[in-house]
């Protein structure tokens, strides 16, 4: 199962011969593909495409000094070699350009969603990744993130709120991944990831800063560290009982 969408960072040279011959040319021949130019202005210095398959894939590539590739479809032999990072671990410029691309590409696709920007933005990895894409649309299009007895437009219009306060940017691939990429919907473990978020605004509404996956010397993680400005730091770890049936 792939993971939330991270860039391949390429630091050998590339112009658009090779872009077609080691990135086109191979997704067309595993997937049907099509080579198109991107929908926004690439970051200065680089030139940039979108590669659109047959079966709903998407990716994009950039290239200039260095090369950038952003897709939720089989990666080309070329760039196995490269490793991954995420938005927050390239250039601003380029994941600014690529977020840029996703965002209008959801917008397109499913417009309900991208009318929450902070929401859309903020788990973007998940709702463009590879194998999630479907099932995070649908946990908040038909189970409303989890909520019981709500709306979805009244969970979206929750967690854009609290989104938009930024508590979680410096931490939004860790949080954002916590979701997951399954196929499936699995309501039990999506609806106790966004528990976490919930106890998060709990929290930092009661004025205490928090750091989340606080790692521990048994190689096991706690959600969050709170650290108040005027006392100790706490360990917090969220928990979602439920009745002894449905366990």
């Amino acid at each position: 199962m792939a993971g939330p969408l991270r860039f391949r960072w390429s630091h050998e040279t590339w112009d658009r011969s090779r872009v077609r011959r080691d990135l086109h040319a191979s997704l067309d021949e595993a997937l049907g593909a099509r080579l198109d130019g991107p929908w926004y202005r690439p970051p200065p210095g680089y030139d940039a495409c979108r590669l659109e398959m047959d079966n709903g894939d998407r990716a994009l590539f950039a290239w200039g000094e260095d090369a950038f590739w952003l897709g939720n479809t089989q990666t080309p032999e070329a760039l196995w070699r490269t490793e991954k990072y995420t938005f927050e671990e390239v250039p601003y410029p380029v994941a600014r350009w690529a977020q840029r691309e996703l965002l209008a590409e959801l917008q397109v696709q499913d417009p309900w969603l991208t009318a929450y920007d902070h929401v859309a933005w903020f788990f973007l990895p998940v709702l463009l990744s590879k194998d999630g894409r479907g099932s995070s649309r649908a946990f908040f299009a038909d189970h409303a993130a989890g909520f019981p007895d709500a709306t979805t437009d009244d969970a979206l219009d929750f967690y854009e709120r609290f989104l938009s306060t930024g508590v979680f940017d410096d931490y939004r691939y860790t949080m954002a991944a916590k979701l997951g990429t399954s196929r499936q919907v699995d309501l039990t473990r999506m609806s106790a990831t966004m528990g976490e978020f919930n106890a998060a605004k709990v929290l930092t509404d009661a004025g205490q800063p928090i750091v989340p996956e606080v790692q521990m010397d048994s190689g096991h993680a706690l959600d969050y560290r709170v650290e108040p400005v005027d006392g100790p730091s706490a360990l917090v770890e969220v928990t979602r009982p439920s009745r002894p049936v449905d366990r």
